[in-house]
């Protein structure tokens, strides 16, 4: 994926959503159906990647909301 797009991972006991090329997370919550939630949100806005991680940090999905090009 793309910088800019939005990562949800489990770290420390928490599920977070991070905006990548960023340092801290954007929001962060104890259930992941809620993480996912709001990271989908995210990249809906932002018009970016949704890349959600399993708890061992493996990718699980990834969504893409960018705008498609014409061809």
């Amino acid at each position: 994926m793309a910088e800019g797009d939005v990562h949800t991972y489990f770290e420390n006991g928490l599920w977070k959503n991070r905006v990548e090329g960023g340092h801290r997370a954007s929001n962060t919550s104890p259930r992941r159906t809620d993480a996912v939630l709001a990271g989908r949100l995210i990249a809906k806005k932002r018009r970016v990647g949704h890349v959600v991680h399993t708890p061992e940090g493996d990718v699980e999905t990834e969504r893409d909301f960018r705008p498609r090009r014409p061809q």
